[in-house]
């Protein structure tokens, strides 16, 4: 199954980009090919935790893919932790981690891990082909966000 982690580096308070990773709502409005998002059985749990299904219908027009990815997703807001689990639809295996590290007072290390396997091999293969670049567009569109949000610029 293809793993992957990548870190970056963000000027921004560590908090602030957590609210951004745990707010799967607003994924459509900034992360791309991610056209609708659902949450359901929302229920907190101990310590500021709090667990939730989620749905995000994602679609690359160009090669006519449309799908809902299932997850169940953790969320940890004392150790700054998002983790996303899933096995149905297309995905036969999912498990998306995001951890947010405190570097200073206005930076943070942004940890995205992912190691996933596709139901369907023709998924499996383009997903492979186009891994790194589109887990890219996705750190940087969560970057863009926080730098949005926190000036006020949100479109």
């Amino acid at each position: 199954m293809p793993q992957f982690t990548l870190t970056r580096r963000l000027p921004y308070k560590a908090e602030h980009v957590f609210s951004i990773v745990e707010d799967v709502d607003a994924y459509p409005q900034f992360v791309p090919l991610v056209t609708a998002a659902k949450i359901w059985d929302r229920e907190d749990l101990e310590l500021g935790k709090t667990r939730f299904q989620a749905a995000l219908d994602v679609a690359y027009p160009k090669l006519r893919i449309r799908e809902t990815f299932v997850s169940s997703v953790t969320v940890n807001a004392p150790k700054l932790t998002v983790r996303a689990v899933g096995s149905t639809g297309p995905v036969k295996h999912l498990d998306n981690r995001w951890q947010i590290r405190r570097i200073g007072e206005d930076r943070c290390d942004v940890e995205f891990y992912l190691d996933y396997e596709m139901s369907s091999r023709m998924l499996q293969a383009v997903m492979s082909g186009a891994f790194d670049y589109a887990t890219r567009k996705i750190m940087n569109a969560f970057e863009e966000r926080a730098r949005q949000l926190e000036s006020g610029k949100v479109g």
